[in-house]
This record gives C-alpha cells, structure tokens and sequence, in this order.
C-alpha cells in the first residue's frame, strides 16, 4: 500500500506562471521547500498548488509519458514492438507482472493518488480560507479546477484499475479519495466512482461558470487566467462529464453534455487543413491540452531516432489498413502529415516540437478533443441520421469525404477504428476496448478472448494488495 504520499507541495521560486511545469516542483530539498501556511497565504499560492498538480499530472509517470504515448498506447498494439529489451515490449503482449511493466504500473498508481492528495489539500485549505482574499471570482475558479482535477484523476484510475461496467459495475476496485488524512480510504465499486466524479463535476460546473475560457480576447495580468485550455476549464468539465456518463452507460446524459459543447458556435472544429503541418495536436479543437515542458525529451527518443533502440513505429502496411488509405475517400491528414514514413515503417510526428509549429500547439499533450464529443454525440444518439452528421463533420475536418452510416452497429464499429486514427499515441484506445469490453484488439496477435480481465484490469501494486485502501494522509 501507498503508506506515504506527499501532502504539501513544495514550490520552486519562479515556476509560477501556467506555462511552466516543473519537474523539481516537489523536490523535498529544503532550498526550496517552504511551509504550507506561507503558500497558502495568498490566492497566487492557491494557483500555484494547482500548477503543482498539473506538473506531476506532466510528468513522465502519467500523461507526460506512459499514460497517453507510451505504455497505455503499447497495449492497444500501435507499435510493432519485436525486441525483449524494449520498455514496452512486456506491455505490448499483456505481461503486467514483469518488472518492465509493473514498475510503470505502480507508478500510475503511486503519482495518481499523489496528484489526488494534493488536490484535496486545496480543497480543504479552501474551507477554511477568507473568501476575501481572492479577488473577482477566484475562489470558485481555483473551487471548480480542483474539483475537475479530482474526478479527472480518479477516472482514469478507475478505468486502468478497476472492472468496466460490462465486468463488474458493483466490484470494490479503487478509492475515492476526498480528504487529507492520515486514515485509509475504503474501495469503491464503478459505479460509486462513477458516481462520485459527476458529483465533483457537477459541483465543478457551478463554480466555473466565469470561467475567462468563455472571453474570445482573454485581456488580463493574471497569468493563471490566461490559456485556460491548459487547464480544466469550464468547457473541458462539460466534455469530461459526457465521457464519465458514456462509460458509465447513462447514454442520456452523456448526449445531454456533448450537445452543450457540439451546439457551441464558439467551439468549432478544425478549418484549416493545410495548417494541420505546423498544428499536429489540433490545438483549436482541444478543450484541454495538457502543458508538458519536456514533451521532446521524449518524443525524440521515441518517434525519431532512439540511440537507445526504443523507437515506437508502425509497420507502413498496418498504417495503411488503419488510415483507409485505399478507401478511396479523401487523403486523412492525420496520415499524411502526423506520420513519417520511410523503409516500410510510419512514425508519429504529433508531439515532435518543431520551430515552425504553432504556438497553441507547442508542448501539449491533448487530454480532452472535440472530436470525442462529437463521438459520443453519435454514440448515444438515437437518430441515426444525426449520428451519421456529426461523424461526417469530423471527417470533412480531417479531410475525408462523407461516408454513409446504415446502422448504430456501423456506427459503433467505425467509433473504434476511429479511435485509434485519432488519438493515436493519446492513450484513449485502451479505455475503448475495455468499455465495449471487446474479445480482440485489432492488429493484435494474441487471444485474449479468454482472458479478459487480465488483460483489462491493471493490477494493483503489491503493498496495496496486502493493506488494502489508500493512505490519504501523511502516514
């Protein structure tokens, strides 16, 4: 078990704007390290402690690295992966007690529920903090991120840790953790997760209803205020709440939340194809982009030349065949120019930073897209012509031509072959194949058909099998 996770955050002078993450934010070096009460003095404090969150959010432990290109896209075979002595290579054929895999594994666990704690710890300082020291509408600014950060963190625990709903909706799998304390927290099933983070999503939806994401022009010297799509905003809780409502089988709901954002005029979908080149994130789209300072540390070793023979690369065939490129229906820009191909393998060249790229699109590791809510818009729709219309959408802003739906099961077939054409090295296919809870992968080799949960479920690390709930608190 997790007996110790750090509370406090430790601030590193000058890694204050939102624009910066920090690797050294937590460095327990006292130079650096300053008490808790003199960083929450001051409502900066209370943005900084957020950006703390973000920067292990950023981290090569979590969504920097192995949660969105590396282990987590591994598992869903979008790499030809042959040697042994590849990191992921134990992932890729769904061995998660080799070391190579679960010292990656545990970490999720061990960083998630770290970022957690750190969050609840804004939360309870907010209670008790003078509602008078934050000007405008900051307190329910800070309020409403914490809360979003919360359930964000805990979903994705749920869908790497726990059983999806086809499994087990009602199996103890993880803990929703909500206070700082030194007592541990007891499991909770999916279904109480899932509960529990549209509760801290709704709640997070009233206080972010100022959110400065909403200003077309954002004219202010608040530096937190601004590039709201580097944080959970207002925009990326409504989306988030349409994800946790799909996977939690309230299709209802679910569409209720991806019209709030698809009937948004003021977020449209990709225009400018030819400037995909020099934005291969779609930065326009994104309802949260996560900032990741040292996104090319490793995205170089990774998708150009790895001295260390760790490339991730997809044979040119399989690319083809994912990409429809003989369909005859449009060139897939998301083909044509987030890959480079040459001697019959394609590598992605989406997290690459290039001098000539945009700046929206600098060191962002997307978290939430638009393209997703058009998804499940069409996904728990039951207006079959309405679902053909929105996927058509996104096809016309990836430029292809529109393709005819005859049936929900069409829909639902080309849902997850989409999937993976775009959020290919994001991390999301994984959760896809796990909420349908699907008997194959695609391009996968290996029969999993009778091992289900093996392969769906990661385990927990050893301590927590044998103590069982997480220490919430400075233990």
């Amino acid at each position: 078990m997790m007996k110790k996770v750090i509370i406090y955050t430790l601030l590193m002078f000058g890694c204050l704007s939102i624009l910066t993450s920090c690797e050294d934010w937590f460095d327990v070096s006292p130079k650096v390290e300053i008490k808790e009460d003199d960083l929450f003095k001051d409502e900066d404090g209370y943005f900084d402690a957020l950006v703390g969150v973000y920067s292990i959010m950023a981290s090569e432990n979590l969504y920097g690295k192995n949660m969105t290109m590396g282990f987590m896209d591994a598992l869903v075979q979008n790499y030809y992966i042959t040697s042994a002595a590849h990191p992921f290579y134990y992932a890729s054929k769904y061995d998660y007690t080799h070391n190579a895999s679960q010292t990656i594994i545990d970490k999720f666990w061990e960083k998630m529920y770290e970022a957690v704690v750190n969050t609840n710890n804004v939360l309870t300082r907010l209670e008790k903090a003078s509602k008078s020291m934050f000007s405008d509408d900051n307190y329910n600014l800070i309020k409403g991120e914490a809360l979003a950060l919360r359930a964000y963190l805990h979903f994705d625990l749920l869908r790497m840790f726990g059983p999806s709903f086809k499994m087990d909706k009602d199996r103890k799998c993880i803990p929703y953790v909500k206070t700082v304390s030194k007592e541990n927290t007891p499991y909770s099933s999916p279904v109480e997760v899932v509960n529990a983070c549209v509760a801290d999503l709704e709640k997070a939806l009233t206080c972010l209803v100022n959110d400065p994401v909403k200003n077309s022009v954002q004219e202010t010297d608040n530096i937190y205020l601004m590039n709201r799509k580097t944080r959970l905003n207002v925009y990326a809780v409504q989306g988030l709440l349409a994800r946790v409502y799909m996977y939690g089988d309230n299709k209802g709901k679910a569409l209720e939340y991806a019209l709030k954002l698809v009937d948004n005029d003021s977020l449209p979908l990709t225009t400018n194809i030819s400037g995909v080149r020099n934005d291969r994130v779609f930065s326009q789209e994104l309802l949260f982009g996560l900032f990741v300072d040292k996104i090319s540390t490793w995205a170089d070793d990774f998708f150009k030349s790895s001295s260390m023979g760790y490339d991730l690369q997809q044979l040119e065939y399989y690319l083809d065949l994912m990409y429809d490129k003989t369909a005859g229906l449009g060139n897939d820009v998301r083909y044509s120019e987030l890959f480079d191909i040459a001697d019959y393998y394609g590598k992605q060249k989406k997290y690459l930073q290039l001098s000539t790229d945009n700046y929206n699109a600098k060191y962002r590791v997307p978290m939430l897209r638009l393209s997703e809510i058009y998804y499940i818009a069409a996904e728990c729709t039951t207006d079959l012509g309405e679902a053909a219309r929105w996927l058509n959408l996104v096809r016309k802003a990836r430029n292809l031509e529109e393709k005819k739906f005859n049936s929900f099961s069409e829909v639902q077939a080309y849902l997850t072959a989409e999937y993976r054409r775009e959020f290919y090295s994001e991390g999301q296919l994984f959760y896809r194949y796990k909420w349908l809870n699907a008997s194959a992968i695609d391009y996968c080799s290996i029969n999993i058909a009778d091992k289900l949960e093996q392969v769906y479920i990661l385990p927990l690390p050893d301590q927590e099998k044998e103590f069982g709930g997480v220490a919430n608190g400075d233990n």
